[in-house]
């Protein structure tokens, strides 16, 4: 897993790629909570590249989002795989997350 951020407009971006399970979730969890709490108003994680998330990923992402709306902040997912939405459709998490299609979106 690759993990780098950047900046479209108002929101912080975290760009992820590869696979994410319960070996490295921890990167994700620690480049999330370092930009969750509260100095950037809206945090969107690109998962473009994504192309395997376990429910310890998904954790992750639900973990970021509570820690977002803990400080007024947005959080929200795009660019995501059909197979990991279809994970998050699952667990009727497509309706927790606001979810892009692209960064089009964003603006």
């Amino acid at each position: 897993m690759n993990i780098e951020f950047r900046e479209i407009g108002e929101h912080k971006v975290i760009d992820v790629s590869g696979e994410v399970d319960l070996y490295n979730v921890s990167e994700l969890k620690k480049a999330l909570f370092s930009i969750t709490d509260g100095q950037h108003n809206s945090v969107v994680v690109d998962m473009k590249k994504v192309n395997y998330m376990d429910s310890s990923g998904i954790g992750a992402l639900v973990a970021g989002m509570k820690k977002m709306k803990a400080h007024n902040g947005k959080f929200a997912l795009m660019n995501i795989h059909d197979d990991v939405l279809n994970i998050l459709k699952l667990a009727t998490l497509d309706k927790f997350f606001t979810i892009y299609e692209s960064e089009d979106e964003l603006l």
